[in-house]
C-alpha cells in the first residue's frame, strides 16, 4: 500500500485584523459600494498606490528603491534584503536577526556582503529561525559552532549537502623551487 504525502499549500492571503473608529468604517464601506468592490480589495489597491507613491532618495533625491526592491516571494530573503538597509529603519529584532546572519553568512549568502543569497538554504532554514536564534544565544559564549550542527542538519535533512552549497576551499597554492630559475636558459 502506498502512502501519499500530504502537501502544506502555501498560504495565498494572509488575514489582518484592526481597530477603525465608526467615521472610518463608514468611509471605508462608502467607497466600497461606490466603486462596487469588497472592503478588503478598497484596503488592497490603496495600500498598493501609497506603495507605489513610496520611494527611498539618495542624498540629490533621486529615486533608489521602492518596495519592489525588497520584495521576494520568499519571507527571509525580504527580512534580509530589509534588514540590510538602515533607511527602511530595522527592528531590534531585524538587527539582531542580520547580525546572525552576517556570523553564519555561508549558510546564506555566497559572500559576506550578503548580496548573493542562497535562496534554496534561506527557504529550508528560515521556518527554524527564532529557535536558531535562540539557541545562538544561549550557546554562542560556550559553543559557537552549536547552531552550525543544527542548520547543517535542517539542511541535510532537506536534502541540500554542504558540497553542493558550501564555498569551496581556495585552490592550493602552487611553490616552485629555486631550482627552476636556474634551468630558464635565458
Amino acid at each position: 500500500m502506498t502512502t501519499e504525502r500530504k502537501r502544506k499549500r502555501p498560504q495565498k492571503s494572509e488575514s489582518l485584523t484592526i481597530r477603525l473608529d465608526p467615521k472610518m468604517r463608514f468611509a471605508l464601506e462608502f467607497v466600497a459600494r461606490l466603486k462596487g468592490q469588497t472592503i478588503t480589495k478598497v484596503i488592497e489597491r490603496s495600500v498598493m498606490d501609497a506603495a507605489d507613491r513610496s520611494y527611498i532618495e539618495d542624498e540629490n533625491h533621486n529615486i533608489e528603491a521602492n518596495w519592489l526592491s525588497y520584495w521576494d516571494v520568499n519571507e527571509g530573503v525580504r527580512a534580509i534584503k530589509l534588514a540590510l538597509d538602515q533607511r527602511t529603519h530595522p527592528t531590534f529584532e531585524d538587527e539582531e536577526m542580520l547580525d546572525f546572519v552576517k556570523t553564519h553568512w555561508n549558510f546564506f549568502s555566497a559572500s559576506p556582503d550578503l548580496l548573493k543569497l542562497r535562496r534554496q538554504n534561506i527557504e529550508v532554514l528560515w521556518p527554524s529561525m527564532p529557535q536558531l536564534l535562540d539557541l545562538w544565544r544561549e550557546t554562542k559564549t560556550s559553543d559557537r559552532h552549536a547552531v552550525d550542527h543544527v542548520m547543517l542538519q535542517l539542511l541535510e535533512s532537506a536534502g541540500l549537502h554542504k558540497e553542493d552549497w558550501s564555498i569551496p576551499s581556495e585552490p592550493e597554492k602552487r611553490t616552485y623551487s629555486s631550482e627552476l630559475d636556474e634551468e630558464i636558459p635565458f
